[in-house]
Formats: structure tokens, C-alpha cells, sequence
């Protein structure tokens, strides 16, 4: 199953206006630039966890990041992210794994250089 795939929408002085989208049950994806911020938006009725996914490994040993909940009706932002979140090989691609989807909405959002 495939990840979807978010661009950022970089905010700006006079303001922005994200375009939140459901994502795949797989997770999510982006280019990490070290100014990404998520939004997930919680419109489900229960929590969810929100875990990004690390992609070093410590002595040959894969870490995981432990899960971040997100309450019921809430919306919550997660990042920045630095280096040891990017995959190996992956051209700063960056993996965000939710533990459920439906009725969640999520955005990237970058600040300026």
C-alpha cells in the first residue's frame, strides 16, 4: 500500500491556507527540509497516534520514535523534524505512520528560508 505523497504549502507573512487531505492507512510521506511542520487534524470520535517513522539506526539497530497522541476533535502539529527522521537514501524523504485514518485530515506546512 502507498503512502501519500504531501507537498508543503509554505507559510508566508500574509498568511496560508492548507489544503488538508485524508491519508493512506500506510501513512504518509514528504521531502524533509528541517522547516516541515504536519498538521493532523483528529476528527474522529477516539485518539489516534501519530509516529514518525526513524531512519537511522543506532549500532546497526533500528530506534523507533515512540507514538504521539492526538485527542479526539483536536488538531495538533508535529515537527520540525531533523536528519534521523530522513530514510536511508531517500533524498530527505521522510515517512509519518498515523494508527488510524478515517475522519483525519492532514497538511504539510513549511516556514520560509
Amino acid at each position: 500500500m502507498a503512502r501519500t505523497s504531501l507537498v508543503a504549502t509554505r507559510l508566508t507573512a500574509t498568511g496560508a491556507a492548507p489544503a488538508p487531505v485524508t491519508p493512506d492507512a500506510a501513512g504518509v510521506s514528504f521531502r524533509n527540509t528541517g522547516r516541515c511542520f504536519l498538521m493532523v487534524v483528529n476528527g474522529a470520535a477516539a485518539s489516534i497516534d501519530v509516529t514518525p517513522v526513524i531512519g537511522r539506526q543506532v549500532k546497526g539497530q533500528s530506534v523507533t520514535s515512540p507514538p504521539e497522541p492526538v485527542a479526539a476533535g483536536t488538531t495538533a502539529f508535529f515537527g520540525p523534524f531533523d536528519d534521523d527522521y530522513e530514510q536511508p537514501g531517500g533524498k530527505d524523504l521522510m515517512y509519518v505512520n498515523l494508527s488510524a485514518v478515517a475522519d483525519v485530515k492532514v497538511a504539510l506546512l513549511e516556514m520560509p528560508l
